[in-house]
This record gives C-alpha cells, structure tokens and sequence, in this order.
C-alpha cells in the first residue's frame, strides 16, 4: 500500500470516529464499539467520547492485551476472517451478556475488515428494534447466574467450531450454557459422559488448555452441558425439550434441541450447523442472533501506538 493510501485510510477511520462521537452526542447513545483491527494504528481511540460505554474488539490476542487498561471495555474475539456486521453482532452479544446495555439502548458501531486497515462501516442500531442484527425482538437484558467471561469463551468456542470443524471435516455441535440442573433434568445420556468424576478444576471451559478437548468431544451425538461458572457437566446429552413455537426453515433436529431447552429452562444454547457452519444463538426458545461461518484469520499487523 502506497503512502498516498495510508494517509487516505487513516483519514477515513478518523474521521468515522469523529462522527461517530458526534452522532452518539446528538442521539443519546448509550455505547460506542470500535473493530480495533480495522484500525491502522491505536492512537484515534484517546479521543473517544467518555460520556458513552465504549467497547473496542479484537481477534488479535496481542493487541488485546495493548488494549486492556486503555479506558475502553476490551472484548476479545476468535482469531477468525470475522464479516463487519458479525464483528458487531459478537460485540454487542457479548455487552448484553453482561448487562452493560440493554435491549432498548441506541448503539453506534464502527467496523472494518483487518485486512483492509480501515474502519469503513458506521452504523446505530436502536436493538429492541433491528432486525438485521436479531432475529427475535425479546432480547434478554442480561444472561441471568452466568459469569459474562464464560458466555464470551462458549460463544468464542461455537464460532471455532463452525470454522475449524475437524481434521478438515465439518462438524455440528450443540452447548447449553446456565440452569444446568434443570437441562439435566430434561435431558439424559447418550454415551458415558466422558467429564464424570474430573475435578471442577479440571473442566472448566474458561481452561485454555481444555478446548481441544471439547473440539475432540464435540464429534459426539449430543449436548455439551455447562455451568454458568464455566465447569462443564457432561457431553453427549440428549435434550428431550421440543419448542412450541415455530423456528425459521431450514434449522434441523439440533437446532430444534437447542430452542426446546431454552423454553423450558432459563439457560442460553449455541447450535453449530454442521451443513452451513452458522452458529445460532437460542434463548427463551426463540433465535436470538446467527453469526454466519468464518474463516481463521491472517496475523495481524502490528499497530502504531501499541
């Protein structure tokens, strides 16, 4: 990229960030998220407006740990060729699992492809209200008893699934997050369950180490079903829940599992589509949001500023 084409794509995601500060005073945003990939260098993210939450993306696990302590909410997302609106969809999932902002805010989004270098996408989203980015106008305010880290790291999980698949295979999964004793209850066994009798400790979905394992587990028939804390209580379940209401065509029997559970529970499910690659985000029996297949991502560039 020639210097004439640096200093246009800086002047670019400059000066989206200096509308976005503005339209979030005139409209009375609640928040502000920035794709920090699509960014050239960190320095433009000091003249954020502070009368706004502000959250700041990454895929990258090195800009993440830059990012961290910067005044922003750093969210760190899978090492995937994400698309711009699922880069927000991620985002704004992961800050309405904490509860940080709620389904009747106003948001401004900024995004951009890592690759490209420049932020070239700014949107505002009135949730309670936008279809595009929900399937469903019930959007839960908060993901109740389950720790926001655990949520982030199930979300992560299902995406790296839905790209990777296994040993170049695609590969569907299903992960019930939260109210385990009553999914429990509503489901049973298919196969021994290969987490019984390991210490918490040693299942706990926030373990780095443990995904690999879950990847190698998710080749079973089944459910993966996960504490709200993170400690995972068995694979291989089947969910004997059916949904009353109607789900969108083309979702299959697992992703009539992951509706029925969430109707009759008060958990979150994450169904991989083992033909499209799509995960899908269930909750109260209803699709909350679907985040389209990805690719893994290029190393990311080293950012000026960092």
């Amino acid at each position: 990229m020639s210097e004439a084409d640096l200093t246009e794509t800086g002047a670019l995601s400059a000066g989206l960030l200096e509308a976005a500060g503005r339209i979030c005073a005139q409209i009375g945003a609640r928040a502000l998220f920035v794709h920090a990939d699509a960014l050239k260098e960190l320095g433009p993210l000091g003249q954020l407006p502070p009368d706004v939450e502000r959250y700041v993306t990454t895929c990258s696990a090195e800009l993440y740990a830059t990012l961290v302590g910067r005044g922003c909410r750093a969210i760190r997302l899978p090492e995937l060729a994400l698309g711009r609106l699922d880069i927000i969809k991620m985002g704004v999932l992961i800050a309405l699992s904490e509860g940080s902002i709620t389904k009747q805010d106003t948001i401004v989004c900024l995004s951009g492809l890592a690759e490209n270098g420049q932020i070239d996408t700014l949107m505002v989203f009135r949730l309670d209200r936008e279809k595009e980015m929900f399937q469903t106008s019930d959007l839960p305010n908060a993901v109740d008893g389950i720790d926001p880290k655990v949520f982030e790291a199930v979300l992560s999980l299902s995406l790296e699934l839905a790209s990777e698949g296994r040993e170049g295979k695609p590969r569907g999964a299903l992960l019930v997050l939260g109210d385990h004793e009553l999914v429990l209850q509503y489901s049973r066994q298919l196969v021994i369950n290969p987490f019984h009798g390991y210490p918490e400790s040693q299942r706990n979905i926030l373990d780095p180490s443990l995904r690999e394992t879950i990847k190698e587990f998710s080749a079973i028939d089944g459910a993966f079903v996960i504490r709200g804390d993170g400690v995972i209580e068995a694979a291989g379940r089947h969910l004997n829940a059916a949904p009353r209401a109607d789900l969108p065509s083309g979702l299959g029997a697992r992703h009539m599992a992951a509706a029925g559970i969430t109707e009759v529970s008060a958990a979150t499910s994450f169904a991989v589509s083992e033909s499209t690659g799509t995960v899908s985000v269930f909750k109260d029996g209803k699709v909350l949001m679907q985040i389209n297949k990805s690719q893994p991502a290029r190393p990311a560039r080293k950012k000026k500023g960092s």
